[in-house]
């Protein structure tokens, strides 16, 4: 196992205070400790304990950036535990780039965002953490402008800004010079712009539920949303409720600064708009740097310099969410700085949940973690395998695996076979055909409509489902474009349809497979080109290959493995007459599904 370096800075300090506190002891209560200490996932004691009063000190300022637009920042120390003063002593600092309001968690909440978000780092304070949550440049009360609401760190002049909130964070006398950073979604992702820039004391992130291709999550296999979007119910834009509801700095108690600030955020953009295509151009930016969104905005365009920053990463990531759960997988098999990744049972930024019904806390994590790259603790949160994750349907208290790598190497991709409404192993061997006319009808909520169902028998035993499935469908259609939707669920002998499911899809004349820019794990990749559309001709049979989200999950004794293809969603183009599909699945045409087994 490959050792890590770490900034010695905190560890001398660290050592110390264990020397001082610890050497009258001798070797035998040293003994006792090491027996005493665990540190695994979800479970950690006698490495770092609670130093500080659970309640902090919140401040906030401004901080000027090179360009001399300032950034409001919200700071939150430690008290002392027998004084309730604001302690001084240098410390760990953790921080947050976010797009919405460094300080409330949402639109008229009064609820503090490091008390809601996801990995709720207020509660690291008192184990000796500063943290700090800083407004993204033209939102909220920072001055500004910003090009494209939650992703418009990724150009200039905000690229930058990560970098000179992180060495401005180093630089402060509470600062040890040890930075982190943590958040999910949009502060996730803007977690993965900072190692690009390669702000020297920025040595761990932890983010969660963000993007790797940015293409791949907007826009998947070519199906995205066509419409803007929606400005809230209350007649304000979506601009004018951030700044009605952004939190002033210290000082600014007549909301001077605040004002101007806001004068700086006329056109703001809330999204780059529908780009179709990986190398389109959006209409809705006005910085020509910014134009080819896709390609600007994602991580995978920066892998070179991601690698080359040498920052620790812990990516987290649930089961039950969509799109959003795309990136950390592709961005652990990518990126070579010190990694690890999580895969939790809950919905996109929920770790709640796994608290709640198997007791493990996101935040423990968190802390071993931080406490490895920040403090320089040995506590062999890097020296254990990288790959933590849960299955659904799992015996009791195994339900939560270590694997040394992702996709796991005993993994067999098993294939399924389209028959006559069922999956089979075996291959076929006449003809067969199944059509269907494209219906639009979302009346019942589903996401697709017209399906055409195939299921196994039901097993014989469990069957677990660990890793990226993908389907191969050889169809024809009666239009030039059509979208298909691949869905897997588990169907119980009572018929029920379980709520843990997982999806793909993809519009067929995006269909054309290309070159990788980077590690796939070996799925059909499509690059989304304009140059590589590819559109259908009528009743000519035409291969599609796309892959399914990743799941984790146990198929019982009984129940069966069940497959619905659907022929529109919400973001597709209704085309009238409504035109007709046909799925082959006969000897020389086989249509079929490919499942990852682990015996």
């Amino acid at each position: 196992m490959k050792k890590f370096s770490i900034s010695t800075k905190y560890l001398i300090d660290f050592n110390l205070v264990v020397g001082l506190f610890g050497s009258s002891c001798g070797s035998e209560k040293k003994s006792e400790e090491s027996q005493s200490r665990i540190s695994k996932p979800g479970a950690y004691a006698g490495y770092s304990e609670v130093v500080y009063a659970a309640d902090y000190h919140i401040s906030s300022q401004y901080i000027e950036m090179r360009d001399g637009v300032k950034l409001a920042v919200d700071i939150y120390r430690h008290k002392d535990k027998s004084t309730g003063a604001v302690t001084e002593k240098p410390l760990l600092v953790l921080w947050m780039h976010t797009p919405y309001n460094r300080l409330y968690n949402g639109y008229n909440s009064e609820k503090l965002t490091v008390n809601c978000y996801a990995g709720t780092v207020s509660e690291l304070i008192k184990y000796g953490y500063v943290v700090a949550t800083v407004d993204f440049r033209g939102l909220d009360a920072s001055y500004g402008h910003n090009e494209a609401f939650n992703r418009g760190e990724w150009g200039e002049p905000a690229a930058y800004d990560a970098y000179d909130v992180t060495e401005w964070l180093a630089l402060q006398p509470w600062s040890y010079g040890n930075i982190g950073m943590w958040g999910c979604s949009a502060t996730g992702d803007s977690q993965m712009q900072v190692p690009t820039t390669a702000p020297p004391h920025l040595k761990a992130m932890f983010p969660m539920s963000f993007d790797f291709d940015t293409y791949a999550f907007r826009v998947p296999r070519g199906i995205g949303n066509l419409s803007r979007w929606p400005n809230p119910d209350d007649g304000l834009t979506h601009q004018q409720r951030r700044d009605n509801w952004a939190a002033t700095v210290d000082g600014d108690e007549d909301s001077t600064l605040l004002k101007e600030a806001i004068k700086e955020h006329k056109g703001t953009a809330e999204s780059a708009g529908y780009i179709p295509f990986c190398d389109g151009y959006s209409n809705e930016l006005t910085n020509d740097v910014f134009k080819q969104w896709w390609v600007k905005s994602s991580p995978s365009t920066y892998l070179d310099e991601i690698n080359q920053s040498g920052v620790g990463m812990y990516m987290a990531v649930n089961w039950d969410e969509g799109y959003t759960k795309h990136g950390a997988y592709f961005a652990f098999n990518n990126i070579t700085t010190p990694s690890k990744i999580i895969m939790g049972l809950g919905g996109h930024c929920d770790w709640l949940v796994a608290e709640e019904l198997t007791g493990f806390d996101i935040v423990t994590e968190e802390l071993r973690f931080f406490d490895y790259w920040l403090k320089g603790i040995d506590n062999g949160i890097m020296e254990e395998n990288p790959v933590y994750y849960y299955t659904y349907n799992a015996p009791r208290k195994k339900e939560w695996q270590l694997s040394k790598t992702w996709p796991l190497v005993e993994m067999l991709r098993v294939k399924y076979y389209l028959g006559k409404g069922a999956l089979c192993k075996t291959h076929p061997v006449d003809e067969g055909l199944n059509v269907k006319k494209v219906s639009y009808d979302f009346s019942t909520g589903a996401d697709g409509a017209g399906e055409l169902i195939y299921e196994t028998a039901p097993s014989e035993k469990d069957i677990q489902l660990t890793g990226h499935p993908e389907i191969k469908l050889w169809v024809s259609f009666s239009a030039t474009d059509g979208d298909f939707v691949a869905t897997i669920q588990d169907v119980a002998p009572d018929c029920r349809v379980s709520s843990y499911y997982t999806q793909g899809q993809l519009r067929a004349s995006i269909r054309k497979q290309s070159e990788l820019p980077y590690n796939n794990l070996d799925l059909p990749w499509h690059s989304g080109l304009e140059s590589d559309v590819e559109h259908l001709v009528h009743g000519k049979p035409t291969l599609l290959e796309f892959p399914i989200l990743s799941i984790s999950m146990i198929f019982k004794v009984r129940h069966k493995i069940q497959l619905v293809i659907s022929f529109a969603g919400r973001g597709t183009p209704k085309v009238e007459p409504a035109p007709e599909v046909s799925i082959y699945r006969d000897s020389d045409k086989p249509s079929y599904l490919v499942l990852p087994i682990i015996e």
